[in-house]
């Protein structure tokens, strides 16, 4: 029992001693991992903008279209 303590204990003064440096280098990973993220979150979102205006483009030539086309279109405006 005392064997496996020693080590432990050491680990633990270790951790202790370079607290700071410890939360410094977690911080910066995880910021690393949220910038990374963030990053695929925007790259998805335009990607899905882009294809938005892409599809809202189509419908509104589709409905010029349709409104050129259409002999009924000015029965709404009597």
């Amino acid at each position: 029992m005392g064997f496996m303590c020693k080590p432990f204990r050491e680990y633990l003064s270790l951790l202790r001693e370079y607290t700071r440096e410890v939360v410094t280098f977690g911080g910066f990973c995880l910021m690393c991992f949220v910038y990374s993220d963030f990053r695929q979150l925007a790259r998805e979102q335009s990607t899905t903008a882009a294809h938005t205006v892409d599809v809202l483009r189509s419908m509104d030539l589709r409905l010029s279209r349709i409104e050129h086309t259409s002999p009924d279109t000015n029965n709404y405006e009597k």
